[in-house]
């Protein structure tokens, strides 16, 4: 209907305009009110674990929960609806998109969060062998260290070693049921890759220790919506 590059397109705009939708963000004006900005606490970030730390553990399960919607959406549309397959790349545009939309989302200026659950949500219908791997060696890796940000870095590498071993297999033996194809090898190279770009900052407070592990509290003053920008100078960076 659309051809092959129109489909492309129309991948690439659904999955922005969905990953950035920014459930971080209004989940805070939702609770704080409409002066209040999550990005000015912690990590600056929209992520889960940045709300994790400044509005707790109910607002975190919730944009959890969204923020890996906004991965499975666009992807899953993707792979299953005729005019967005585009010759089995549609999946792969839509989720590297979702991901830039999360990071870089064009309803609040352009800062968002890291793209962790929004890459896990895509990864999820990519390849979903990948995704329990993956989210196996993150949460091991959290469970161990207490840093989110290592998890998520030792889960990126899993995922990208993940696509590249599917992918040899699958070529040796295509009945492989794990077999990923060249546009699913994409996915699972960029889209790891450009999240553990993002974590340049915690990557270099890992290497410092000043990371700060999970369980950690972000201290927001009791009005914050009158003194949001004093009490955001106070706390140090966290992880998103």
């Amino acid at each position: 209907m659309f051809g092959i590059i129109g489909s492309l397109f129309l991948n690439a705009l659904i999955g922005y305009f969905w990953g950035s939708l920014p459930s971080g963000y209004w989940m805070g004006k939702l609770l704080r009110g409409k002066d209040f900005d999550i990005r000015l606490y912690g990590s600056h970030k929209t992520g889960a674990t940045n709300v994790l730390r400044t509005l707790g553990k109910g607002p975190a399960a919730v944009v959890f929960l969204l923020d890996i919607s906004k991965g499975i959406g666009p992807v899953l549309l993707g792979t299953l609806v005729p005019a967005l397959y585009g010759a089995g790349w549609g999946a792969c545009v839509a989720g590297i998109a979702a991901l830039l939309g999360h990071c870089f989302p064009i309803f609040i200026g352009f800062k968002g969060g890291r793209g962790v659950m929004t890459g896990s949500g895509g990864l999820l219908i990519i390849s979903p062998f990948a995704f329990v791997l993956t989210a196996i060696a993150t949460f091991s890796t959290i469970g161990i260290s207490r840093y989110v940000s290592l998890g998520s870095i030792v889960g990126c590498l899993t995922a990208m070693v993940c696509g590249i071993v599917f992918f040899i297999i699958g070529l040796v033996n295509p009945a492989f049921f794990a077999a990923v194809s060249v546009a699913k090898l994409v996915f699972m190279i960029v889209v790891p890759g450009l999240i553990i770009l993002f974590h340049y900052d915690n990557i270099g407070r890992l290497l410092k220790g000043t990371e700060r592990k999970l369980g950690q509290k972000v201290v927001i003053a009791a009005d914050s919506t009158t003194n949001t920008t004093a009490t955001a100078s106070t706390n140090p960076p966290v992880q998103a």
